[in-house]
């Protein structure tokens, strides 16, 4: 059975993670590991299937250990939400596959006006306008 370790930082700042929004848009506050009074704000792009966090005003080089934190926070919550998202589009694409069958075979289907041969083999030649082309 594999365990996911988790340190106790992670674990702390999860459980101590505040959620909140402003006229930019939705915001995580993430406590700081090393200050201890100190919260760092982690911008939150909602527009997806799952919340991603984009950007963190800590002094670390990104992506840091807070926008890390919260991206598996939300990817935890809105797991359900992946998994419906994924059977929607194998569903979507399903409808699309059998409305273009549908049109294939309508267009298959009808009937095609074919020339017999024997009324070609008929047809007089004038002037050998077969062999024109062979003149030039």
């Amino acid at each position: 059975m594999a365990t996911l370790k988790i340190n106790f930082y992670e674990r702390y700042a999860t459980e101590h993670l505040v959620i909140d929004e402003d006229n930019n848009g939705l915001f995580c506050q993430v406590c700081s590991e090393t200050h201890e009074h100190t919260h760092y704000t982690v911008r939150v792009d909602e527009s997806g299937v799952v919340p991603v966090a984009t950007s963190c005003n800590c002094p670390a080089t990104k992506p840091c250990k807070h926008i890390n934190l919260v991206n598996k926070f939300y990817a935890r919550i809105y797991k359900s939400n992946v998994a419906k998202a994924e059977v929607k589009a194998v569903e979507a694409a399903k409808v699309e596959a059998e409305a273009a069958i549908a049109e294939a075979e309508k267009i298959v289907s009808q009937p095609v006006a074919v020339t017999p041969a024997k009324d070609m083999m008929l047809a007089t030649l004038t002037k050998q306008q077969g062999f024109s082309i062979l003149r030039r």
